[in-house]
């Protein structure tokens, strides 16, 4: 139990510890690299040796194929994962929309196809035929209201059972 305290105290300690390295110039123009600061009368610089993250990629404009390729190649990151599953989401949405409107308009169609030729199978049927006038009467039609109704019940008909 202690050597893993120990163990585990020098990891961290030895993780915060960096070589500082120094870039020197001399008099003369020649540039050396050491890990100790430079002797007086050089220009010096400490340069930081910490690993840089990897560069944020810039906008790709539509059109360059190269900036496409480039970005296809490479690992997506998990906004781009998401935001591409719910791209697909919402064409599936959008596709089982479109889908059941087919179905309904199918099934309305279907439904006045129907209505329509039950319709003109009472016209043709031979029955007498009574409508209600806007007082709210009945009456019956003659048989030139009736091959009226029966001209227009067939339009229908055609019009829905396609």
């Amino acid at each position: 139990m202690v050597r893993l305290l120990f163990l585990s105290f020098f990891a961290i300690a030895a993780s915060g510890v960096q070589a500082q390295t120094y870039k020197c110039i001399d008099a003369g123009g020649k540039t050396s690299y050491s890990q100790s600061p430079c002797p007086p009368g050089a220009k010096s610089a400490a340069i930081n040796q910490t690993v840089p993250s990897a560069p944020i990629a810039a906008p790709v404009a539509a059109g360059d194929s190269a900036g496409k390729a480039a970005k296809a190649a490479g690992p997506k990151s998990t906004a781009e994962l998401e935001l591409e599953f719910r791209k697909r989401r919402q064409a599936q949405e959008d596709a089982d929309k479109k889908e059941a409107q087919k179905l309904a308009d199918a099934q309305g169609r279907e439904e006045n196809c129907r209505n329509s030729r039950h319709h003109l199978e009472n016209l043709e049927s031979g029955m007498r035929q009574a409508r209600t006038n806007e007082k709210g009467e009945r009456y019956l039609l003659d048989e030139t209201q009736i091959e009226q109704e029966k001209v227009k019940a067939r339009k229908v008909t055609e019009q829905w059972c396609k």
